[in-house]
């Protein structure tokens, strides 16, 4: 059971990522859909692509920012083959995907390795220090705006447009004075931080996450 103690720890944990992070998907969406843009790639069928591109753009950001010994708040990233963007501190694991079209918190799907990532075991053995998180980017509204990024500790593995299972959820201020006075508040789901939620459809993809 999460605790509100449980609930700091883990803002502590993701303060120091939110500049690193807004910044690189921020560079990667822009690089991504100036490719596009440029090369005439435009319309529904190109929108998968799109988010693909923006991944790989913010993975190597990131990367490339690891790698001069620049400051990523403690976070480190992990090589892997899938090409997704996975980050580790000590033991605590965040995964950066894309909301679908249709989740705001896309479901863990088929794979094995990724339903066992959101059941998150470890947290018997290791506490809070061994969570397993999921950093969910949502593109900016047609009409303007900016990327938001939604940290969830998932709790277990659900079926493609049936609720998400978590028990923390919060939006990853841009500004890192935000986390100042946050209050968790407990309920039936867990704790979710008092930000408004747009329920608005309003991303891109073709019902997969990057």
């Amino acid at each position: 059971m999460l605790t509100p103690e449980d609930a700091s720890h883990i803002t502590r944990a993701t303060e120091g990522l939110s500049a690193p992070l807004y910044e690189a998907l921020d560079y990667g969406y822009i690089a991504a859909h100036g490719h596009y843009n440029d090369s005439g790639m435009t319309g529904n069928g190109y929108t998968k692509g799109r988010t693909d591109l923006v991944r790989d753009h913010t993975r190597r950001f990131i990367e490339r920012r690891h790698a001069d010994g620049l400051d990523l708040g403690g976070w480190e990233p992990i090589q892997t083959s899938s090409g997704r963007l996975h980050l580790r501190q000590g033991m605590m694991t965040v995964r950066v995907l894309h909301a679908t079209p249709y989740e705001m918190v896309p479901a863990p799907g088929k794979n094995r390795a990724r339903i066992t990532y959101y059941e998150n075991r470890t947290l018997d053995l290791f506490g809070v220090a061994g969570s397993n998180l999921i950093a969910v980017w949502l593109s900016p509204p047609e009409e303007g705006g900016e990327i938001s990024v939604r940290i969830v500790r998932p709790i277990g593995e659900w079926k493609p447009g049936r609720a998400a299972k978590f028990d923390l959820y919060y939006e990853l201020p841009r500004n890192t004075e935000s986390f100042t006075g946050w209050e968790f508040i407990p309920d039936d789901e867990g704790f979710t931080l008092p930000f408004e939620f747009d329920e608005d459809v309003r991303e891109e993809g073709e019902g997969s996450s990057a």
